[in-house]
């Protein structure tokens, strides 16, 4: 229903037995009510078909509890009762719903992040931007290299990868894509396994592209059927995989679960519902294993193969609960963990997320999950570096002001690239030969401060 505007003073829009009730309008939100009745007695006050966001008794400075259409009110010993009812205001659609926020705050956005970054987590086949223009960007924001994953379900292979890497070697490092429904078949495994070898000799691979597993095993997208027989992680069918993935020491980007906000129920109680309903690839099947098992079953993988390297795409759908996820990096030492599309959270929290990156470093690694888009990678800069206060996110993830991390050079090294660089040789390779084009690893980039390396921002 729609509420009604502004009456006229002397339209009854309110009524209360016994009582005389003035209703005047005050201005375009509210209306100012006076009850004149009985003194220290109470009255109903009534408003048939009235939806009311909220009345508040003036008089008494406090709000009241309005249910079905009326509201018991007392009128003072003194006076009449003064009420103000606010309008409700419009109904908006979670689609348009954009809030511009009034806060300013100073601020500085890195121009270019602090020291080289390797970006492990990325999908340059969906761009078709030239590979020259790629470099650019990576040179002004000093990414010195890129793993680039292609689409299984876009019925991309590993020679799609492979094929723009070589454009670019050493700056562009392919990742093997899998093609996951194989091992329903007799002996499905062991071709698969065989297919990851020849990548590796052919295109050079450096890890395996994301693996999802939404609770409906690994080689369901979200679109289609239901698998019928689901293909989960710990399926000993996909062991010689595993396997052959540990003895060519090649990690796995693995996209365990969905963020929380996916798993509740999408009602005025989700604290992620307009961005649920803006972002279709957020949503999930109805029914599947939780985020729990899903991860279960990920670190029941892990334990059976200990030299095997996973490491948990976008902070492993934890970002809300990062006590969570140190836990299960204390339990499972071959697990890694990457920041892709994850920074919005990260910067809600920025004193206890500041603490875990530091504590985790050295199995924190970074990723974009983008198409090397100049501005969102100033952006995670701009979260990981700074420590500016309450800015906004480009995209509009979530409602909240974002706030900078300040994280220590020791801190963003190793995020950036060094930890990267210790499970991935090409990593550490591409490092190297960025160090050597500028000089010495500790002239990596201009000082943080100086207006080359930074630009103002607000917030």
């Amino acid at each position: 229903m729609t509420a009604p505007g502004p009456a006229a003073a002397d339209t009854p829009v309110f009524q209360a037995a016994g009582c005389a009730v003035h209703t005047e309008p005050y201005g375009p939100h509210a209306y100012l009510v006076t009850v004149d009745g009985p003194r220290g007695e109470e009255a109903v006050l009534r408003a048939a078909g009235w939806r009311h966001t909220m009345l508040t008794d003036l008089v008494r400075k406090q709000h009241l509890a309005w249910g079905d259409g009326e509201v018991t009110i007392r009128v003072p010993d003194d006076r009449a009762a003064w009420l103000m009812a606010f309008v409700p205001p419009a109904e908006v659609s979670v689609f348009d719903f954009a809030p511009t926020a009034l806060l300013r705050t100073p601020g500085t956005e890195p121009v270019r992040a602090r020291f080289p970054v390797v970006d492990v987590h990325a999908h340059l086949t969906m761009d078709p931007a030239p590979v020259a223009e790629r470099l650019r960007v990576m040179a002004e924001l000093n990414v010195a290299a890129v793993v680039t994953a292609a689409f299984a379900d876009r019925g991309e292979t590993s020679a799609d990868s492979a094929r723009l890497a070589r454009q670019a070697p050493g700056r562009l490092l392919p990742a093997a894509t899998v093609d996951w429904s194989l091992a329903r078949r007799p002996g499905g495994a062991r071709r698969m396994a065989e297919a990851l070898e020849a990548d590796v000799r052919a295109h050079r691979t450096v890890l395996i592209g994301e693996m999802h597993d939404k609770g409906f095993g690994v080689d369901d997208f979200g679109v289609g059927p239901v698998p019928e027989d689901p293909l989960f992680l710990d399926d000993p069918r996909l062991d010689p995989f595993w396997e052959a993935a540990s003895a060519l020491a090649l990690p796995v980007i693995a996209h365990c679960g969905d963020e929380l906000a996916a798993y509740r129920p999408w009602d005025a109680d989700n604290e992620a519902l307009v961005r649920l309903y803006r972002t279709p690839w957020a949503r999930r099947r109805p029914g599947g294993e939780g985020h729990e098992e899903i991860h279960r079953r990920r670190d029941r993988v892990l334990r059976r193969f200990p030299g095997l390297v996973m490491i948990a795409a976008h902070l492993d759908g934890s970002g809300e609960r990062l006590d969570d996820l140190a836990e299960r990096l204390r339990r499972v030492p071959n697990l890694y963990v990457e920041l892709g599309a994850r920074h919005a959270v990260l910067a809600r929290q920025p004193r206890h997320a500041a603490r875990f990156l530091d504590r985790w470093r050295d199995r924190v690694v970074f990723g974009g999950d983008r198409v090397q888009d100049r501005e969102t990678y100033r952006e995670q800069f701009r979260v990981l570096e700074s420590d500016d206060d309450a800015f906004a996110l480009r995209d509009g993830r979530g409602r909240w002001p974002a706030y900078g991390l300040g994280l220590p050079d020791e801190v963003l090294r190793a995020v950036y690239g060094e930890t990267a660089a210790r499970i991935l040789p090409a990593a550490a390779q591409a490092l190297a030969t960025a160090a050597a084009v500028r000089g010495t690893a500790s002239r990596d980039v201009p000082d943080a401060g100086t207006p080359d390396a930074v630009r103002k921002a607000e917030g």
